[in-house]
Parts: structure tokens; sequence; C-alpha cells
């Protein structure tokens, strides 16, 4: 009887344990999804600044551009894309400007997250990186454009 008790008393703490661990995981998975969702519609609606400030203060933007971006070019380029953007406040990008992207994954590791997605013209991960404040910014965005195979 007294063994029955300890093993229920085991168990019962162990589930809590447990659950407690799940919860915080899916919130953390929750957290980074809204994060993504913002910076998604910062780009949506053209709000180059936001994007540029979901970036780490030692983010690096590897894409299809020759070089490695470091912050103070990631942060020149949104700021050009803000004053054009600017310029003619009446663009709009097309409804359908996520059309077709596909997320592969999206995971939450700790203090560290990432997300793949694919779209018709290129492939792209970010790796996400939790910060004092809870919230998630991008450390590493990278990316590659489809290129049509060579016959």
């Amino acid at each position: 009887m007294k063994d029955s008790k300890i093993l229920l008393r085991a168990l019962l703490i162990l589930s809590v344990l447990t659950g407690s661990g799940c919860r915080d995981e899916e919130a953390d998975l929750d957290s980074l999804k809204s994060a993504i969702n913002e910076y998604e519609s910062a780009w949506a609606s053209e709000d180059f600044l936001k994007v540029e400030s979901f970036f780490t203060d030692d983010a690096k933007r590897l894409h299809t551009e020759p070089d490695v971006w470091d912050r103070a070019e990631i942060s020149r380029y949104f700021e050009e894309r803000a004053a054009e953007a600017s310029k003619n406040p009446n663009s709009k990008p097309p409804a359908d400007w996520k059309s077709g992207r596909e997320y592969i994954e999206i995971r939450v590791e700790g203090d560290i997250a990432y997300d793949i997605f694919t779209t018709d013209s290129f492939k792209a991960m970010h790796i996400w990186e939790r910060q004092a404040d809870g919230s998630w910014k991008i450390k590493y965005d990278m990316g590659i454009l489809n290129q049509p195979e060579e016959e």
C-alpha cells in the first residue's frame, strides 16, 4: 500500500512536470509564430522600418547576393526600401504576395528557433533568437533563388 502511494505521487509529480514542459514549448512556439506573422505582415504592408526591427544587433543576411550583409547593410537596405515606398504611398503589394509559401518546419529549441519555407521563386530559412524581453528576432536570414535546372 505504501509503495502504491509513493508510485502514485511520483507519477503525479512526473505528469505535472511533463505537462508544464509541453505547455512552455507550446507557448514558445506560439510566441515565435506570432513574431513570424508580425514580420510577414510588416513586409505585406511595406513597413520596411518595422521589418528591419525584427533583426538582432548582430544579424547577418545571406541571400543570393554575392556578399554576406552585416547589420549596417541590413539597416541600409530596409531604410532605402522604406524611402522608396514612401515616394509611392499608393503602391500596395499584391494581395497574394505569400501565395505558394509553404512552411516546411518551424521549431523552437530553448532560446533559438528557426523557420524554413519555400515558394516558387526561392527557399529561405530564418534563425531566430529569443531576446531578454522574451521577444524573437532574426539572427540569420538565409535564402536562395530557385534556379532552373540546366539540361
